[in-house]
């Protein structure tokens, strides 16, 4: 695993990729725009330290800015000077509606890697511990995510009756549900209010579950067929629309705190707000993803497809904005997560069920019930914890994520 402490005292110099989030619903092909950042006429040039800067470091890199275009700045100012040369660099390159929810990485070519960018004081938060997962939260969106499945026509739940389920998620007893989108363009999907538990350590919040994937249901394949062809032209058809409508309908009624979105989009003001959590299983969690990265709302999902599979062969040559709001649970020989598709977000893997097939390894029960329960009981519990972790040091804290760290690969080295 790597560590916080830049390997060099040598200063060395980057550039910045900015990147523009459309504030309305468009296609996904118009949805993020991205620029050189600009400091006036010039390109805006970052000095400070490289993670690791060898000519072969890729994964796990990150860049600790000390100075830009050669003004030493303090932790506040380096955040506070790249978001406004990015939104000022967006507005004037593509208009304002790219300039309100923006994104940047450091980069020094036109193609490959981008690697967070990072101030010295956040370079030694990150955390060396595995214990980076609050499963007790994950299970909540694991929950939600599950009885997004009964909202259909002869859907059922498998859990409540379970102790875990019902100390978890039910208010005085009872389910809180805000409100339900059934069968709209085909979306199934609810909003739910999980309460604050003192002795567990969670905060109240506002979970918005879509319902994933039926094998059984004609409707739901093909609407996954479509979604195949959707992204191969970047393009997005009604039911995506629908998510993000009814996505935007909860948070107007239970706003987002700034806690529950990620580092550059805006929060409106509200004189009250909440913690709001996307979540999904399948399709659903892909539904998850696109009204995520619309809105930068905290997004947990469970086996979701890559949200771009026209890049899936040329990888190292598309430099396209990474996922940092979201964290993707999956099984390892899942074939739907894992098959040739982009992923951009951070993910958590697990070792794979025996019988490596698309029904065991995709299963949303035996997620809850063979990873995610035993490890609510023992974050070490050797036959359920993650076998891999890719989760970037600027992944958005919180919603399950305890810390910020830096892990990129197996989590069994060394035992």
């Amino acid at each position: 695993m790597l560590d916080s402490t830049p390997q060099t005292t040598k200063q060395d110099t980057t550039f910045v990729q900015s990147y523009g989030i459309h504030t309305g619903f468009v296609p996904r092909s118009q949805l993020i725009k991205k620029n050189w950042m600009l400091a006036g006429d010039d390109y805006a040039k970052l000095q400070g330290h490289w993670h690791d800067n060898a000519l072969t470091a890729i994964y796990g890199n990150y860049f600790v800015v000390e100075k830009i275009n050669g003004v030493e700045v303090s932790d506040a100012q380096a955040l506070a000077t790249l978001e406004e040369l990015s939104r000022v660099t967006l507005a004037q390159q593509f208009g304002p509606q790219y300039s309100n929810n923006i994104s940047f990485f450091a980069s020094d070519r036109s193609v490959g890697w981008e690697y967070p960018i990072l101030t010295p004081a956040q370079a030694k938060e990150i955390s060396t511990s595995l214990d980076v997962i609050a499963y007790n939260k994950v299970l909540r969106y694991a929950f939600a995510s599950a009885y997004a499945y009964s909202l259909e026509p002869g859907g059922t739940f498998a859990y409540n009756d379970d102790p875990l389920y019902q100390k978890l998620m039910l208010t005085n007893g009872k389910l809180e549900i805000i409100d339900t989108l059934l069968n709209v363009d085909g979306v199934y999907a609810f909003a739910v209010k999980v309460p604050a538990i003192a002795s567990e350590g969670l905060e109240e919040e506002v979970i918005i579950a879509y319902k994933g994937t039926n094998p059984f249901n004609t409707g739901d394949l093909y609407e996954d067929f479509k979604l195949f062809f959707a992204n191969l032209a970047e393009t997005d058809i009604a039911w995506q629309r629908t998510a993000f409508e009814f996505c935007q309908r909860i948070l107007e009624q239970y706003p987002a705190n700034q806690a529950s979105v990620a580092p550059g989009y805006q929060v409106p003001e509200a004189s009250t707000s909440h913690n709001v959590v996307l979540t999904g299983h399948s399709l659903g969690g892909y539904t998850a993803v696109d009204s995520g990265v619309r809105t930068g709302i905290q997004t947990r999902v469970f086996a979701s497809p890559g949200t771009k599979i026209i890049d899936a062969y040329a990888r190292y040559f598309a430099n396209t904005m990474r996922l940092r709001n979201v964290i993707n649970f999956r099984t390892d020989y899942d074939p739907i997560s894992s098959s040739a598709l982009r992923h951009d977000e951070n993910e958590v893997e697990f070792p794979a069920f025996p019988g490596n097939n698309l029904f065991v390894n995709h299963s949303l029960e035996n997620m809850i019930k063979e990873r995610l329960i035993p490890l609510y009981h023992n974050w070490q519990d050797p036959t359920a914890r993650p076998s891999q972790l890719f989760i970037t040091p600027d992944a958005s804290t919180g919603a399950g994520l305890k810390s910020r760290t830096n892990v990129w690969g197996s989590t069994t080295k060394g035992d």
